[in-house]
This record gives C-alpha cells, sequence and structure tokens, in this order.
C-alpha cells in the first residue's frame, strides 16, 4: 500500500514536527482510541489527517456507560482524542522513520519551483557583490 501524505503546508508542518506520521503510519490497522468524554473506539484506521482527525473503516464505539455501537464508517475529531493505544506488535520509532521515509521519497521526485523575476534579480546582484569583494580581496593582495 503506497500512501501519500497531503495536506496544506500548516498540516504537512504538524506532520513533521509532532507525532502526527506515527498516528499516520497506522493507517490500515485496528487500534483503540480513548476520548475525552470517557468513550474509546476500536476500530481500522482508514484515513488521517494533518490535525490528527481520523477515520475508522470499521469501527466499534463503546459509550461511557458500556453501550458498543457498530458502525462502518466513523470520524473522530482530533481535539476529541485523549489517548492512542498503538498496538505492540508495532514499534513506534520504526514506523515514524518508515512513514517519513515513504512521504520523502515520494517528494524527492519534485521538479523545483521556479525563482521569480525579483528572486533572480536580487541574487544576481548578491553575485555580483560577491564577485566585487573578491576582485577588491584579490587587488589588495597584490600590493603586499
Amino acid at each position: 500500500m503506497f500512501k501519500h501524505f497531503v495536506g496544506t503546508s500548516r498540516e504537512q508542518f504538524f506532520y513533521h514536527n509532532t507525532l502526527l506520521c506515527l498516528v499516520k503510519a497506522l493507517e490500515g490497522k485496528n487500534i483503540t482510541v480513548d476520548l475525552r468524554d470517557d468513550s474509546h473506539v476500536c476500530g481500522e484506521v482508514a484515513i488521517v489527517d494533518g490535525y490528527m482527525n481520523i477515520s475508522f473503516a470499521t469501527a466499534v464505539f463503546c459509550d461511557a456507560s458500556g453501550n458498543e455501537f457498530l458502525y462502518d464508517n466513523l470520524f473522530v475529531q482530533g481535539r476529541n482524542i485523549r489517548y492512542i493505544h498503538i498496538p505492540e506488535h508495532i514499534p513506534p520509532v520504526e514506523a515514524m522513520r518508515n512513514e517519513l521515509n515513504q512521504n520523502n521519497l515520494r517528494h524527492t521526485n519534485k521538479k523545483p519551483v521556479p525563482k521569480s523575476r525579483k528572486a533572480k534579480k536580487a541574487l544576481q546582484r548578491h553575485m555580483e557583490t560577491v564577485a566585487s569583494l573578491q576582485d577588491k580581496e584579490t587587488a589588495g593582495t597584490s600590493f603586499i
């Protein structure tokens, strides 16, 4: 299964700078998520987005009273999550490395973004300044 992380720049920041990549690595696996209202959800993770919202493919929702409800699709907002149980057979550090490596490999094939005229002009001025400083430096050393 080849996963691709797509999101806004903010979501990509969260992906690379928080433990979101670990939760993203759990896609396709069965997990348990404890919610803030003392209920929990058990099921197969379908999609995790950049705000840690989780969509379950098949899930059992257990409310605080112990009642169980079966759902084919269930969406849990990230702000309602208290704790995510990571299965014991999944090593967290290795899962994060694999997830980040897969995501980085997908982005290496992208073409570089062309620079704007303003950026090209600023770079050209910078290079001219560096060249003139080098010329002055070499001219100054010839007198010694």
